[in-house]
């Protein structure tokens, strides 16, 4: 239950705000009733006192979070892309809330958020958080959970590919914007007359909007591969973390 607690602080779509909190603490009952049912044949680790059994609890959260981390990059990136993507159109000043984190994010971002987790959900992410849950317990029985010095290098070098990933994003728009930039420049050259600012600002806005349609294939190509990147991570990480 603990571990399954720690899922559902920072998974994607299984945390999200929108979800009742009533549902969540039935799914964590859930959860940790299949999983007792199915994986009950552990080794349990006994406990003198009710430090170490807290300790214990702890660690089993912490299993449950770096699932939920690993996975939640990858809306930190599409948050970032977005966040570029909604600077290099000119919708930098339209900010929303963002009901997951109470910040304040780009039009933008908001978007491409939500679109991430409609394919994420096509592409049957949510069940490969799932499946990384009940996976964890193949390579970390409970109570076998050890903290080695590898666990926080590797975290810092997922982390990292959230900027590849937000580059990959937001690539066809920063091409297309820059080369838009460089034609505008040309026509001032050419036309000194012409009020380059007025004429680039709604242009942009419209380049931007047509590329970011039609990039939308390519979106969902580097959010699946992104997302098979990180479910191969998370097993090495969870490998790490254990002791069997």
């Amino acid at each position: 239950m603990f571990r399954a607690s720690g899922l559902f602080l920072l998974s994607p779509i299984l945390s999200h705000r929108s979800v009742p909190p009533m549902a969540k603490v039935g799914l964590v009952i859930l959860f940790s009733i299949i999983l007792t049912s199915t994986r009950g044949d552990f080794v349990l680790v006994p406990t003198g006192s009710l430090i170490e059994l807290a300790g214990l609890a702890l660690r089993e959260i912490l299993v449950g979070v770096m699932i939920g981390f690993v996975f939640t990059l990858l809306f930190m990136a599409v948050h970032g892309g977005g966040s570029i993507i909604g600077y290099q159109v000119g919708f930098h000043m339209a900010q929303v809330v963002d009901p997951t984190t109470q910040d304040q994010q780009s039009v933008m971002a908001q978007i491409w958020f939500v679109v991430a987790m409609l394919i994420f959900l096509s592409i049957d992410g949510h069940h490969l958080v799932i499946r990384a849950f009940n996976d964890s317990y193949t390579v970390m029985p409970p109570g076998h959970v050890v903290i080695a010095s590898g666990v926080g290098d590797l975290i810092v070098r997922y982390t990292t590919y959230v900027f590849v990933v937000a580059l990959k994003i937001a690539a066809p728009v920063m091409v297309t914007l820059f080369l838009t930039d460089v034609a505008l420049g040309t026509v001032a050259k050419m036309m000194p007359t012409m009020n380059v600012f007025i004429v680039g600002f709604p242009l942009k806005i419209g380049v931007g909007l047509v590329v970011v349609a039609m990039s939308l294939p390519i979106f969902a190509y580097v959010l699946r591969q992104a997302t098979i990147y990180l479910d191969k991570r998370l097993g090495f990480l969870l490998a790490v973390m254990g002791e069997a």
